[in-house]
């Protein structure tokens, strides 16, 4: 059979051809990609590179393309994964597609050569550059900045190029070319409109920073006090600016200040230098990973880009950040999933640098692989009256710690079960684990909105609970850990995850897992009453008190202390006892308190931790046992990095009479470290102290006598004397003291 087209009919087909093959076509190949991103496909990425390297496709496209799958990533974090003492973070949770800096680099090269000049301009400028800088070629970094700052002559959005310039000057700063640095900057500032907050208080920083560098540090003092002044001068910005609202950049200035301040007093050295190495326990290098210096203000704070203190490890792991000033700080590092999976970093949430008492600080890395755990795992039901929980044994490991957890509502919760495990496997009663709580969880605002599974914790047959472990060594020194990122067959491993089917729930449970926490209550109460040795009952009724308490913000519900007298003497629970030592200490009943502290001792196997120490610390200071209380706070000093407790021992040592000179190092040797709470600044009013001391040959007596107020809880006398005294330093130095908890 014959087919006839006719002769309009073919043109037209060969103009459709063309049409599919060079617009459509590729036009389809970027929607396809799209998708495959959505649902996770691996082809996405190869579809994104051939789509990018297309001469059919629109530039337009392509500056699209590199700004959501590239620079968008780098702009919301540059690593897969962020690892510190206080947080641990995916930066990326719904990225389906990764690019390797190879597979980056042509395209961030195409976007500085002929791309929009914006915000992704910008970013992608100075991810070449600090590229370059890492691996040594400095003079390219510099070219590769001062070419982009070249396009954006004449471009309306002028920030790109300052932003530009400032990196420039940064990396002149870094190579101590400061004549050019402080040309540079000359040029800036002529240019810059004097208006634009944040370029001045940017160029007035790095103008300190030079001078801090060079070693005048009160010339750079003065340099950030002009410029905080300056500003404070300007009448447009008072007029406009919300009260205590602080622009961009003077905020940075500010924090400067301080440190400067803090460095000028203790005479720290200024021009300091943080350096180390990262690498796998079995000594390969961890090369192009992100090394942070979070200031302690910072620390917990999620990873920028423009984090002052920041490098990129070379091929063998080392890094070195020059130019840091006095202060405490915390390292992040940021890794790709491929450099973590399987392994972890065993550091702790008071980790903390002190930077200014040597000129260099060394501080190495070392990456542990994951804990593999043996039993019990996978969803197993466990329906005996004992657990058995193994994992594989630690090199060097003195004892473990088991961490028990439970999914709860949307979440999961973990805490701390057992410690000083000596041996790599414990078989523990059912028992005890149900008497192990996990807190009163509120979603909402009241008791109506707590969570059951809160309450009921390890009792709940329903419920599905995780376990973990960790190893340390005798000094307390953390090794590795069970929990970490598994993300691939070969790691992956046995799931942490049980049931506990041993026992049944009751009608009482089911009331709670209803929300009907009145009438569960009154049912546990009725179980209780009919049998003493109802222990799951006593136990959920001291928990349900306790979230009366929790809601009316009440330290202890007076109603449950009999019943939770009663559960800590038939269960020697360490937690229920510890509650009854909280209760007494509050209560400042001493004999009682002395008694449950001491019961406690026992349930713990004489295992204290730092802040049950610091509490039997307090106590000993209120009941005026002070130089066995200043012992003992010496202990929790070097127990828990966090110095919390270091008001109370300055406290004590001054009222001893010792020195402001012996109470300034201490101050300075044990810095309040408070997590996620404003910090008190114990050297300084201390410091505050001195000086106003110097006036008044009564001074000490005077200031024993309010400390012994304290001591003695003379509460009224105490606030009398607040009202009337004319001595703001000492005034600020007891209330300071009075909040430490």
């Amino acid at each position: 059979m014959k087919i006839k087209i006719k002769v309009k009919h073919a043109a037209l087909i060969l103009i459709c051809i063309p049409l599919i093959v060079f617009v459509i076509g590729p036009q389809l190949q970027i929607y396809i990609a799209k998708k495959q991103v959505e649902y996770g496909q691996a082809a996405a990425k190869t579809k994104l590179l051939q789509s990018l390297d297309s001469s059919m496709i629109l530039d337009s496209q392509k500056w699209k393309i590199i700004q959501n799958y590239m620079l968008d990533d780098y702009m919301a974090g540059q690593f897969d994964v962020y690892i510190g003492p206080a947080f641990s973070q995916v930066s990326h949770p719904d990225r389906d597609v990764t690019f390797t800096w190879d597979e980056m680099y042509p395209y961030l090269n195409m976007y500085v050569t002929k791309g929009p000049i914006d915000e992704y301009f910008a970013s992608a400028a100075k991810q070449l550059a600090v590229h370059y800088k890492t691996i040594g070629q400095v003079d390219k970094a510099q070219d590769i900045l001062q070419k982009a700052i070249e396009r954006t002559a004449g471009s309306s959005d002028s920030w790109v190029g300052q932003e530009l310039q400032l990196e420039q000057t940064q990396i002149l700063i870094e190579q101590a070319d400061y004549s050019a640095a402080k040309q540079l900057l000359q040029e800036m500032s002529k240019s810059n409109d004097p208006e634009n907050d944040y370029f001045q208080a940017k160029i007035a920083q790095k103008k300190a920073e030079i001078k801090l560098r060079q070693g005048h540090v009160q010339d750079a003092y003065k340099e950030v006090q002009n410029a905080l002044a300056q500003y404070e001068e300007i009448p447009a910005e008072k007029d406009s600016r919300e009260a205590d609202e602080i622009p961009a950049g003077y905020e940075e200035l500010l924090s400067l200040k301080k440190s400067l301040q803090t460095a000028l007093a203790q005479q720290s050295h200024i021009n300091n230098t943080v350096k180390g190495r990262i690498v796998y326990s079995d000594g390969t290098p961890v090369a192009n990973a992100g090394v942070f210096l979070q200031a302690e203000e910072d620390a917990g704070s999620s990873i920028t880009p423009d984090e002052p203190y920041q490098q990129t490890t070379d091929a063998d792991g080392y890094f070195n950040i020059s130019g840091v000033l006095p202060g405490s700080y915390q390292i992040t590092i940021g890794l790709s999933f491929d450099q973590i999976d399987g392994w972890t970093w065993p550091v702790t949430m008071d980790e903390w640098i002190d930077v200014g008492e040597k000129k260099t600080f060394t501080y190495d890395i070392t990456l542990q692989k994951l804990i593999d755990i043996k039993s019990p795992v996978n969803q197993q039901k466990i329906t005996d009256k004992h657990i058995l929980f193994s994992w594989e044994k630690i090199e060097g490991a003195d004892y473990y710690q088991l961490n028990l957890g439970a999914d709860i509502d949307s979440g999961s919760i973990s805490t701390v079960f057992k410690s000083y495990i000596t041996d790599n496997q414990i078989k523990v009663p059912a028992e005890e684990v149900y008497d192990h709580p996990l807190g009163v969880i509120f979603p909402g605002d009241d008791l109506s909105t707590v969570s059951p599974k809160s309450l009921l914790a390890f009792t709940n047959t329903d419920n599905r609970f995780s376990w973990s472990v960790e190893a340390y060594r005798a000094d307390g020194e953390l090794i590795t850990r069970s929990n970490g990122y598994r993300l691939d067959q070969d790691t992956m491993g046995n799931l942490p995850f049980f049931y506990l089917k041993e026992r049944s729930m009751t009608k009482a449970d089911q009331l709670l897992v209803d929300k009907k926490l009145k009438k569960a209550l009154a049912a546990y109460q009725s179980n209780y009453e009919k049998d003493p040795d109802d222990i799951h009952s006593l136990r959920m009724i001291v928990r349900l008190m306790d979230a009366e308490s929790s809601d009316k913000h009440a330290t202890e519900n007076e109603k449950s202390i009999p019943y939770l007298q009663a559960y800590a003497e038939k269960t020697n629970s360490p937690q229920a006892i510890f509650r009854l030592v909280e209760y007494y200490y509050e209560k400042q009943q001493w004999g009682a308190f002395n008694r449950w502290f001491n019961q406690y001792e026992a349930a713990a196997d004489g295992h204290l931790e730092s802040y049950d120490q610091a509490i039997y610390a307090s106590a000993l200071m209120k009941q005026g046992k002070l130089k066995e209380a200043s012992e003992q706070f010496k202990q929790v000093m070097k127990l828990d990095n966090s110095h919390r407790f270091i008001g109370s021992w300055l406290a004590v040592e001054l009222y001893e009479g010792k020195t402001f000179e012996h109470a300034l190092a201490i101050a300075k040797e044990y810095p309040e470290r408070p997590f996620a709470d404003e910090k008190r600044d114990w050297f300084y009013m201390v410091q505050a102290l001195q000086e106003e001391s110097e006036t008044d040959s009564h001074y000490r007596e005077e200031l024993k006598e309010v400390l012994g107020l304290y001591f003695k809880n003379k509460d009224q006398e105490l606030s009398n004397w607040m009202k009337t005294a004319d001595k703001p330093a000492m005034k600020e130095f007891i209330r300071a003291v009075k909040d430490v908890s």
